[in-house]
């Protein structure tokens, strides 16, 4: 139970803080620099936390999964490919990498379709 209070209140933090920084950039840049941030601070969390098995897994949950989760999903992709080319998953990893991307585009027009339909 303490780690699903971790993860909510890690991803309200996290959500707040994509808001302060999108509402001070103010247009799509925002986005990608959330993006990119989120990508460089889950690298820095994730060697941080292999490093320190002492910390319980809850703390690891609000910052990994909670609040770079709520900053962006983005940053979780990232990682979940960088995973899969440090394991030399290559081909996997670039399935994975633009799989997601040209899959995700389809899915969001498919579900513009959709919403169009039914709104």
């Amino acid at each position: 139970m303490t780690t699903f209070l971790s993860v909510f209140l890690g991803g309200g933090l996290g959500s707040i803080l994509r808001h302060l920084v999108c509402s001070k950039i103010g247009n799509h840049w925002a986005v990608m620099s959330v993006n990119l941030m989120g990508a460089m601070l889950i690298g820095i969390a994730f060697e941080y936390f292999a490093n320190k098995a002492g910390l319980r897994p809850e703390v690891r949950a609000f910052v990994i999964t909670g609040m770079l989760g709520g900053f962006t999903t983005f940053s979780t992709y990232m990682l979940d490919f960088g995973n899969l080319m440090t394991n030399a998953k290559m081909v996997e990893g670039f399935l994975y990498l633009l799989g997601s991307l040209i899959l995700g585009i389809g899915f969001l027009f498919i579900g513009i379709k959709i919403g169009k339909l039914c709104f």
